[in-house]
């Protein structure tokens, strides 16, 4: 029996000693990134690749700025993480240099020391630039970083990081160049942060922005990269900062690395950039789907295969800073999902069908225009408010200075926002029957040009005031905005609640000197509805109810989408809302609970009181007369 159980033990022993060894075998690759889209992209094909090659993984995607993630890999918190031979030089107090192979082996040689190194470098260099609008850099006479010097008092809009570098930060670049009078607002590190130096160039709050060169949005805004003409940044050529020891001790790890050199060029990582930041892709799904397109990893590999979540749009919606940061916060209710924006001149039908699980749409989207007036859908519901759109009527230079003198009005698709504003504005101010409208998939500017050959008298459009579409077309001479007086001055909202009178201030586009009066709808995200609305439960009417395919997206989606958001409007009253946003009412019950003991005593109180009653209005003995005898 001794024997027996002496058996039992030592297998044991062994299989313990085997599942050990393994262990050490099988040590977890800590893999870390900065805080913005290029690095957590980088970062992903690093743990993908290895995860492919069967090195566990742990990952702090992302980690942090880059004084806390390289302390991290220094003090053995992380294994690696993508760093710039540039950055890297100028945190260790070297004085940058613009020779890519020279800053490696100056970087290595400082590093080896503290038992990291910079493995086989990715393929792209990813320069700083400091960026202005096309239209501001015209404007200024700005070509390169020098010329800001004849300029006093512009504005810079930078992410905080770049203020705080050492060697190559905004102070010491305006010391080279000598750069004074200059104002500076900061914003946060990473995707949210670089939507904001680009809206503070577009809107003209700043006149400087700086973004790295494999950024999208340079292209996707048309921003001029101002000539860095003293060559104050060194190169950046990335590469995975790696721990010495993690080489030596996990297995396969230097090929992974080795794998991964010389794979992305600028173009690719720009494209790759835009899919994060413009399309709200995440880093794991675009990271697997470059690296299985280059063969490096299979189709099924783990990282990609990402479900896709359906978002509609009206056709008018661009693929703007605000749509961008609208997928994003969509992105957050559906965690572990991309999603796939959609345009559709019927938005909410999409969305009823189960086509779409959530729509970007205006409130005019909720209604049909009916005989009886405008008629609330009942097929969807707003939950957040992502901005404004406001209605631009443009004409010819030559033309009338009002709706009533057109005969002939183009505009978007039907059933698009803009078709179903202008159709119920002529409606109301009593202009259907005498202006046609006609609805085309022509982008704005043919629309405009075919107004230009008499093909039509006037353009309607709905967009945000400031478009930067609609403020290209304007700066012609040939165009102008015109005023909506009619609909702001027939107290027309009475009967379409959902469209206000609004204001595009003067100024608001280069040839418009006058404030125009308009319309604006608020733009919000919709979901199916739960349940069909009432008729006349939510605005002038209801009619229609979603449909059983439809899902409605879930309390817990909404509540994580609008604090991606953050501080919003509150939902027009005439928008049919989410039922999760709509208060929730206690009613107390103020009736006494039944109780048959309680009944029971009650009742016997009741009799005690009637027999004490009784007693007391009993006739007094003393009063009472014996009957004579007989």
């Amino acid at each position: 029996m001794a024997n027996k159980y002496t058996k039992y033990l030592l297998t044991l022993a062994l299989c313990t000693a085997i599942a050990a060894c393994g262990g050490e075998d099988r040590k977890s690759l800590r893999v870390g990134a900065k805080p913005f889209a290029e690095s957590l992209i980088l970062a992903e094909m690093i743990a993908q690749m290895a995860e492919n090659a069967g090195i566990p993984v742990e990952r702090s995607i992302p980690f942090g700025l880059t004084p806390k993630i390289m302390e991290a890999v220094k003090q053995d918190v992380l294994d690696v993480y993508p760093e710039y031979n540039g950055t890297s030089l100028t945190f260790l107090g070297q004085a940058p240099t613009n020779d890519g192979d020279e800053s490696t082996s100056r970087v290595n040689a400082l590093f080896k020391p503290l038992g990291l190194e910079m493995a086989g470098k990715f393929g792209f260099s990813n320069d700083y630039a400091m960026v202005m609008t096309r239209e501001r850099a015209a404007q200024l006479g700005v070509a390169s970083i020098q010329d800001l010097t004849r300029i006093s008092g512009f504005n810079y809009a930078v992410d905080e990081d770049f203020v705080q570098r050492p060697a190559d930060g905004l102070q010491q670049m305006n010391r080279r160049y000598g750069i004074t009078g200059s104002n500076v607002v900061t914003f946060a590190v990473g995707t949210d942060g670089k939507d904001k130096i680009i809206a503070a160039l577009l809107e003209g709050s700043a006149d400087v922005g700086e973004l790295f060169m494999t950024d999208g949005q340079i292209a996707e805004y048309d921003l001029v990269v101002l000539d860095d003409n003293l060559s104050f940044f060194p190169v950046y050529e990335v590469a995975p900062l790696v721990r010495s020891d993690a080489l030596a001790n996990i297995p396969g790890l230097a090929d992974v690395l080795a794998s991964l050199a010389g794979k992305i060029t600028p173009a690719d990582m720009q494209a790759m950039n835009k899919a994060v930041d413009l399309d709200a892709q995440s880093a794991a799904s675009v990271a697997a789907s470059f690296l299985a397109s280059r063969g490096l990893l299979p189709e099924n590999a783990k990282g990609g295969g990402v479900a896709k979540i359906a978002v509609v749009a009206d056709p008018g919606i661009k693929r703007d800073i605000a749509t961008a940061r609208a997928l994003r916060a969509i992105r957050s209710g559906y965690s572990g999902s991309d999603l796939d924006l959609i345009n559709n001149a019927d938005p909410l039908g999409q969305l009823a069908a189960g086509e779409a699980r959530v729509a970007i749409v205006g409130a005019e989207s909720f209604y049909t225009l009916t005989a009886d007036g405008p008629v609330s859908k009942g097929t969807a519901e707003a939950f957040a408010v992502l901005g404004y759109k406001s209605g631009h009527l443009i004409g010819p230079t030559s033309g009338g200075n009002s709706i009533g003198s057109m005969s002939k009005i183009a505009t978007g698709p039907e059933g698009s926002g803009a078709s179903i504003v202008l159709n119920m504005m002529l409606d109301s101010i009593g202009k259907s029957g005498s202006i046609e409208v006609v609805n085309s998939n022509s982008s704005p500017a043919e629309l405009l040009l075919a107004m230009t050959n008499g093909s039509h008298d006037g353009v309607f459009l709905m967009a945000p005031a400031k478009d930067r579409e609609i403020a290209k077309l304007l700066r012609s001479s040939l165009y102008k905005l015109l005023n909506l007086n009619e609909w702001s001055e027939g107290g027309h909202t009475a009967r379409f609640s959902f469209i206000r009178p609004a204001t595009i201030p003067a100024g608001t586009y280069l040839t418009q000197s006058n404030p125009i009066s308009t319309v604006s709808t608020q733009l919000v995200l919709a979901s199916p509805a739960r349940t069909a609305q009432t008729a006349g439960e939510v605005g002038p009417g209801t009619a229609g109810i979603g449909s059983d395919a439809a899902i409605p997206v879930s309390p817990a989606a909404v509540k994580s989408i609008r604090e991606a958001l953050g501080a919003m409007d509150v939902i027009d009253p005439a928008i049919p809302v989410h039922g999760s946003l709509v208060p929730e009412i206690t009613v107390v019950d103020k009736s006494l609970p039944f109780s048959a003991d309680i009944s029971i005593i009650n009742i016997l109180m009741i009799l005690f009181t009637v027999w004490v009653g009784y007693l007391v209005f009993l006739p007094s003995p003393r009063d009472f007369k014996m009957p004579e005898d007989v």
